[in-house]
């Protein structure tokens, strides 16, 4: 199974997307996110990515979505985390391997964007008033 990451960063009524740089996304607009690496804690990749994909630091506030996925060869567990930005907000201004640009979008607009499938439906189940804390996730 691949344990994978994912960051919502809210502000204001916003939230941080980054458009992605794989071939196979075809430039879609997604949560900063990916692949947990051998010996780092979901909650470490997800800071990770964050960094990575859109530039920022960030404090995470807790879990509000798990998703699995059975793919053609290989099973998926994505853990979806809530966050804010830490510190002073510098979002990534160079395209790279890890994402194309990182932008602040409301609901409304991201609904009329190229996102990844389910984007829409997990922003849906966001609900911070409702978040799992981090140190009750533990894999075995």
């Amino acid at each position: 199974m691949i344990l994978k990451s994912f960051v919502l960063v809210e502000k204001d009524g916003r939230y941080l997307l980054i458009k992605e740089a794989a071939k196979k996304w075809n430039g879609k607009w997604f949560l900063p996110g990916g692949k947990v690496e051998i010996n780092e804690t979901p909650e470490n990749a997800a800071h990770r990515e964050a960094k990575e994909e859109a530039g920022c630091d960030i404090n995470i506030n807790g879990i509000f979505y798990f998703r699995y996925n059975k793919g053609f060869l290989d099973h998926y567990l994505s853990v979806f985390f809530s966050a804010t930005i830490a510190g002073e907000e510098t979002l990534k201004q160079i395209a790279d391997k890890h994402s194309l640009e990182a932008k602040w979008f409301t609901y409304e607009e991201i609904r009329h964007l190229p996102v990844r499938q389910k984007l829409l439906d997990i922003l849906k189940n966001y609900n911070k008033d409702k978040l799992i804390p981090v140190e009750n996730f533990k894999l075995m």
